[in-house]
């Protein structure tokens, strides 16, 4: 038996990712990492006494290259009698869709495909070819962008029935030995250019810091990564542990008891918000977001801190309050008002006289119809300000707007930022909330305009 091999069958057997009896669906990609992987797990299956099926995804990136990766994995897949499962996805599309990135893009339709064919044709694990210098530039690039403990642990030999069988072995070492048992692979030329960060990382600062530093880097950083995971784990055992307090969410805005967050150990806090804030708003916090959120502990009521990506945290009668403000930019814009014609249109707001009103009024409290029988064709966009009033649709008489904006529950500090849309000085809109009743629609309307915040 080959070290290589040795290497892989004890790292699998101290993680307990195999057990006898398992159907393990194989990502082949072509590369050589997944076809060592194939070839390991082949191999040794009487050994492990397991199933084997392939599944490959074509992302169409590459033209014919991506056409050639396809046919070699399938022929492959053939060649040992293995069940294989083809799918073709746009990723480009799918990424441009979403507005994510095209690595991002193809790794949600990755892992979606590989779940979903697992599921469906009864294979209880799924191997994917993640190697130790994958895991060295991960644990690289998230210590770079900041993203804690869960990120520097790199990446997990397990998660769910996703295993990764030969995370502890090297790009060179995996090479070395396909090479030497003249095993055919595909090489990504992708993989070659610069484009991506992590093809930087892997093209320009690796080769450097192993040559300058430490030849043996990846399995340097992978035995960190080893401390860094059961670090992680301790403290996520120690979270658990607290009394089981739940932030509430609504309206888009995350909620916090001070007295909750003061009763979670000071050094385990920041992971704690970190869990919270990506599992409501998929917001990667940087560390200076967690010492500005942290710091309105020992403040006033009503302090306010502006974090990164628009988000804001507020102390306000004993919660601190997590939110997004997405028309920051826009709202800013409007320093004091706005001029606007029908038939205007700017990046952020257009009014646009329309034949009828619709059937059915949209759910989106970005667009509004009114009735333009008494108003002129010219309107003021801006900041509301006290002493305003205005009649809200379906209540009777006039209420201030510091008022409607606290029964809207309106945070304090959203509510300076609020935008009305006034015609002839009365307010036709409360921007994002509610027309005006003097300004409604009904049977005897002539003239109707759609407002939109764009």
């Amino acid at each position: 038996m080959k070290k290589i091999e040795q290497k892989a069958i004890k790292f699998i057997d101290e993680k307990k990712l195999i057990v006898p009896g398992d159907k393990i669906l194989i990502a082949l990609s072509g590369g050589p990492d997944s076809v060592f992987m194939l070839s390991f797990l082949n191999k040794y299956k009487r050994k492990f006494k397991i199933e084997l099926a392939v599944i490959h995804i074509n992302h169409k990136l590459r033209g014919g290259d991506s056409a050639e990766d396809e046919k070699f994995c399938q022929a492959l897949a053939s060649s040992l009698s293995f069940p294989f499962y083809l799918y073709r996805r746009n990723i480009k599309s799918f990424s441009k869709k979403n507005k994510i990135s095209i690595e991002e893009a193809g790794r949600e339709v990755r892992y979606s495909l590989f779940v979903s064919t697992a599921k469906k044709f009864g294979y209880t694990k799924i191997a994917t070819a993640h190697n130790c210098s994958d895991n060295a530039e991960t644990v690289l690039l998230n210590l770079i962008k900041g993203t804690g403990l869960k990120g520097i642990a790199g990446i997990p030999a397990v998660r769910g029935n996703i295993i990764r069988p030969i995370l502890n072995l090297s790009k060179e070492e995996i090479i070395h030995y396909i090479d030497k048992n003249k095993i055919k692979y595909r090489i990504d030329k992708s993989n070659l250019e610069n484009d991506y960060e992590r093809n930087f990382i892997r093209n320009e600062i690796f080769p450097l810091l192993k040559e300058k530093l430490n030849p043996a880097l990846e399995n340097t950083i992978f035995n960190s990564s080893e401390i860094f995971k059961d670090i992680n784990s301790f403290v996520q055992k120690k979270i658990e542990k607290f009394p089981k307090f739940s932030p509430q969410f609504f309206n888009g805005m995350l909620r916090f008891s001070v007295e909750d967050l003061q009763s979670i150990d000071k050094e385990i806090r920041s992971e704690f918000l970190k869990q919270q804030l990506e599992k409501y708003f998929r917001f990667q916090p940087a560390f200076n977001d967690f010492k500005k959120i942290l710091s309105l502990i020992e403040k006033d009521t009503n302090e306010k801190e502006e974090l990164s990506q628009n988000f804001f945290a507020v102390k306000d009668r004993g919660k601190i309050l997590i939110f997004r403000n997405k028309n920051a930019n826009k709202n800013k814009t409007v320093n004091k008002e706005l001029k606007i014609s029908v038939g205007d249109k700017n990046d952020f707001f257009s009014i646009k006289e329309m034949k009828e009103a619709p059937e059915k009024y949209s759910p989106n409290k970005k667009t509004e119809y009114i009735s333009g029988d008494n108003l002129s064709d010219n309107f003021i966009l801006r900041r509301w300000e006290y002493g305003d009033r205005f009649f809200p649709l379906g209540l009777e008489g006039s209420k201030k707007i510091s008022d409607f904006l606290t029964e809207q529950k309106i945070s304090p500090f959203k509510r300076k930022d609020q935008l009305v849309l006034t015609n002839k000085g009365k307010i036709v809109w409360v921007v994002g909330l509610r027309i005006d009743d003097r300004f409604k629609i009904t049977n005897n309307t002539k003239k109707v305009y759609m407002l939109c915040m764009n």
